[in-house]
């Protein structure tokens, strides 16, 4: 194993929580529906939801990479 493999896995982690957290850091504040109304409730919804797939498939990538090449 090399030190290159976890410093990309721990990098990997990091942003994929980011990229997770990325609305609710933009925003400051968790899902909320009192503060959205109508159309924009959807898309804050369908935002939302994207930046956490996204941000699970960085980390996914990062896991796969680390124990794909552990062995090389």
């Amino acid at each position: 194993m090399k030190p290159n493999q976890s410093v990309f896995l721990l990098c990997s982690l990091i942003i994929g929580i980011l990229i997770a957290l990325s609305p609710v850091i933009v925003t400051g504040n968790w899902y909320d529906t009192t503060h959205v109304m109508g159309d924009l409730l959807v898309a804050e919804f369908i935002l939302r939801t994207l930046a956490i797939v996204i941000g699970l498939l960085v980390i996914f990538s990062g896991l796969k990479n680390y124990f794909l090449f552990k062995d090389k």
